[in-house]
């Protein structure tokens, strides 16, 4: 075998091509030594045998004999090709065996295959219909691989407002049981949970009062309406029964007497100076300093 017969790589490695070209060669050599050691001559031997013996005895190429020895000698030379064939293939077997290992199949398979057309030429909804993906899910170790995902990562590459924009959410809306939801809801636990007064403190009373326009809620107002739903008898009774007539009548009874004992004095010295002041008149007296004259 020729030494020019294993091509090498850039890194004098074999190539698949030199290592198939020596392994073919090396086949076909030992085909043809085999051959022309074995295989040939013991035909050439039995059909030298025949043919001198249909030349010594002529007319006898149909006797029984010679027959059977053309035939057995049919037969050895096909048991003798199938005995080389075998080995021959076992001994091929070997030396591509003997050859790959020497190449770095991975890198060959890099250069020389086109893997983007042996993808686009896989039938990927056949491999997946023929998996068996509940089995896969049951040997997955789904919290080991949970742990090596970067969850974080995962969210900051998502677009939230384009999936939101996508979103349907009238229909979404009126898919929802709102009146199941709603019975589902623990308002009592809600509501314990809320601080009233930490929610009051936040208010601005003030603002919302200023924005309120008392005229347009009067307005709004029904007071007959709220007239109608007052019970004036029983509001009235309960005031004279809150409110001491006894002690309000006393406090009015006395406060009038002194009044009026007030006034009957006033009057009564009006009197007496209107009296003088005739007299004075009448008799010409004059009038003494600071009176008062009518």
């Amino acid at each position: 075998m020729h030494v020019d017969l294993w091509q090498r790589g850039p890194r004098n490695d074999l190539t698949v091509a030199g290592g198939l070209r020596a392994a073919g060669a090396v086949g076909a050599g030992v085909t043809r030594l085999a051959r022309a050691a074995v295989v040939d001559p013991a035909t050439a031997t039995a059909a030298g045998v025949l043919r001198l013996g249909w030349q010594l005895v002529p007319g006898v190429s149909g006797h029984p004999v010679l027959a059977e020895l053309s035939a057995g000698a049919e037969r050895v030379r096909n048991r003798l090709e199938h005995a080389v064939a075998d080995a021959l293939r076992a001994l091929l077997r070997r030396t591509v065996d003997a050859a790959l290992t020497a190449i770095d199949l991975t890198e060959l398979v890099r250069a020389h295959v086109d893997l983007d057309a042996l993808a686009a030429d896989i039938d990927v909804d056949a491999v997946i219909a023929r998996a068996d993906i509940d089995a896969v899910v049951a040997r997955a170790d789904v919290d080991a691989i949970v742990q090596t995902v970067d969850l974080d990562a995962i969210v900051g590459r998502v677009d939230v407002e384009a999936i939101v924009r996508t979103i349907d959410l009238d229909a979404i809306v009126d898919r929802v049981d709102l009146d199941r939801v709603a019975s589902r809801i623990d308002l009592d636990a809600i509501v314990a949970r809320v601080d009233i007064d930490q929610i009051a403190s936040g208010i601005d009373l003030d603002a919302i009062i200023a924005r309120i326009d008392p005229d347009a809620v009067v307005a709004r107002v029904d007071v007959e309406a709220v007239l109608d739903r007052l019970d004036l008898p029983t509001i009235a009774r309960q005031v004279i029964e809150g409110i001491d007539l006894p002690a309000v009548l006393r406090q009015s009874t006395g406060a009038v007497s002194s009044q009026a004992a007030r006034v009957v004095r006033t009057e009564g010295m009006n009197a007496d100076d209107s009296v003088a002041r005739f007299i004075d008149r009448v008799l010409r007296r004059p009038r003494p300093p600071g009176a008062v004259t009518a």
